[in-house]
C-alpha cells in the first residue's frame, strides 16, 4: 500500500481528533487537521441524524482540503427519555454551562421528568468523503449501560462528559474508568468502527495504489 495519501480529520474538537486518529492508527495515511487549512469552522449540523451530520461534515471538509476527509457525529441515546432527550443534542442541550457541570445537569433532567428506566447507549456515525462525494459511511452503537444516580467525581470531566455518569453494572464501573481491555470485552462504538474502517481502507488504498 502507498504511504502518501493524506486525510483530513474533520473536527476541531480535541477529543474527537484523538478518537479519529486512533481509528486510523497504523494505516499508511498522513493525518491532517483543520488547523492545516484556512477554514477551521465546520458546517451547520442540520443533517437530522447522526449519519446525516457525519456525512455533511465529511463532505464539507473534503471540499476544504480538496481531497479525502473523515468525520463523525454521535450522541447519548436514552430510549425511555424519548421526547425529553435527543442524542443529536447531547452537547448542545447544555451548551450554556461548563462541561464539568453537564453530568449533574443530565441527572437533574432525568429526575425532573421522573425517568426511571435509565438504560443508555452511545451511537456514533462515521463518514468518509473525497472532494465532496461520499465514499463510505458507518453507524455503530456501544454496549448498553445506564445513567447512574450520582456523578463519579473520581473520573476526570473532559469534553466527553458522559464519562462520569454512564455506568456499566456488569463491570461495576463508569465508562471513564474502563480499561482498553474491558472496552474490548464489552465493545464500545469506537471498537466496532475501528475494525470496519480498517477493512475499508486496506481495500481502498490498494485500489487507489
Amino acid at each position: 500500500m502507498n504511504s502518501f495519501f493524506s486525510i483530513l480529520l474533520g473536527t476541531s474538537n480535541t477529543e474527537k481528533l484523538q478518537a479519529l486518529s486512533l481509528l486510523l492508527h497504523g494505516l499508511p495515511l498522513n493525518l491532517l487537521s483543520p488547523e492545516d487549512f484556512e477554514s477551521r469552522v465546520g458546517p451547520d449540523e442540520n443533517g437530522g441524524t447522526h449519519h446525516g451530520n457525519a456525512s455533511l461534515k465529511a463532505q464539507y471538509w473534503s471540499i476544504q482540503c480538496d481531497g479525502l476527509a473523515i468525520a463523525s457525529d454521535g450522541g447519548l441515546v436514552i430510549p425511555s427519555a424519548f421526547g425529553t432527550w435527543s442524542s443529536l443534542y447531547t452537547n448542545r442541550t447544555f451548551a450554556d454551562i461548563k462541561a464539568k457541570e453537564r453530568p449533574s445537569a443530565l441527572l437533574e433532567l432525568l429526575d425532573r421528568y421522573q425517568i426511571t428506566d435509565r438504560r443508555a447507549f452511545w451511537i456514533e456515525a462515521v463518514a468518509i468523503a473525497l472532494k465532496g462525494d461520499l465514499v463510505a459511511t458507518w453507524v455503530a452503537r456501544s454496549s448498553m449501560g445506564e445513567i447512574a444516580h450520582t456523578v463519579n467525581e473520581q473520573v476526570p470531566v473532559s469534553g466527553f462528559w458522559v464519562n462520569t455518569v454512564w455506568y456499566f453494572s456488569d463491570l461495576g464501573k463508569y465508562y471513564g474508568s474502563l480499561s482498553s481491555e474491558e472496552i474490548a470485552i464489552s465493545p464500545d462504538h469506537w471498537s466496532v468502527l475501528h475494525s470496519e474502517v480498517r477493512v475499508f481502507f486496506e481495500k481502498y488504498l490498494i485500489n487507489m495504489g
